[in-house]
């Protein structure tokens, strides 16, 4: 009796036990994992979860900054998935999900105006919001400039800065600076940094080498250059087997190419 009391005892007080906090960067580590997970899986529900934890983290925390940025990275990357699906009819949604970027990246970089991967998601962020308020095109355009400029100054070598810039230079039209060589050159300068680059804090992006070799894919792609376009995606998926895009979209779309050869 008196071992049963005791054992019930210990019970109840192991299960009052405070359960210890995650730190600030376990929460960043852990919706960055989730964040990666959405993105490979084009899963919108997976991409909100990790932005949910995000906006766990205290303004006040030194970490506040990334948590805006990766916030905002939830939100772009959602935007491009409902843009990619052709859901024209939740234009409304899609637009609200650009500002949400805009508005975290905005916040970003007024608490470090120094982050160069801040100021280049934010470019891409302006640039994006053209296809839903067409009306605004020449601000967003300016602002688009503004904010790209900043990043490049502020990390020219940057692959995942170099990245974006390329893919506009691409889909843009050139008759307002698109330049479709240009851009495969900045791709392939982007995929070599990558190949090369070191992260030395896993806090930190460290997205986009699957990405441009997906790019560089999709330029051949274009260009009716179809074995090299294949070599480019297998590359992206060597370097990213669960890369949900080129695995469901892109290769798919190359097979389609292939059958009417």
């Amino acid at each position: 009796m008196r071992y049963a009391f005791v054992t019930t005892l210990l019970t109840l007080l192991t299960f009052n036990l405070p359960v210890q906090a995650q730190t600030t960067r376990e929460l960043v580590l852990q919706g960055k994992d989730l964040l990666t997970d959405g993105t490979n899986r084009r899963d919108i529900d997976k991409l909100l979860e990790a932005r949910a934890i995000f906006e766990q983290i205290p303004e006040d925390d030194s970490l506040s900054f990334l948590a805006h940025y990766y916030a905002a990275s939830v939100s772009s990357d959602i935007a491009n998935i409902m843009t990619d699906r052709g859901e024209s009819g939740k234009r409304r949604e899609i637009r609200a999900y650009i500002n949400y970027s805009i508005d975290n990246l905005e916040t970003t970089v007024e608490m470090d105006d120094t982050f160069a991967e801040g100021w280049g998601l934010l470019s891409t962020s302006y640039a994006h919001k053209i296809s839903v308020s067409p009306l605004n095109a020449i601000g967003l355009g300016r602002k688009y400039n503004q904010t790209m400029s900043k990043a490049i100054e502020l990390e020219p070598d940057n692959p995942r800065i170099i990245l974006l810039k390329a893919i506009m230079d691409y889909n843009l039209p050139g008759i307002v600076g698109g330049d479709k060589e240009r851009a495969m050159e900045a791709f392939n300068r982007a995929a070599s940094i990558f190949s090369e680059e070191i992260l030395e804090d896993p806090l930190m992006p460290s997205w986009g080498h699957e990405h441009a070799h997906a790019r560089i894919g999709i330029t051949y792609m274009d260009r009716g250059e179809l074995e090299k376009a294949r070599s480019s995606f297998e590359r992206a998926l060597e370097i990213n087997p669960d890369f949900g895009w080129v695995l469901n979209d892109l290769i798919p779309s190359l097979v389609e190419l292939e059958s009417k050869l």
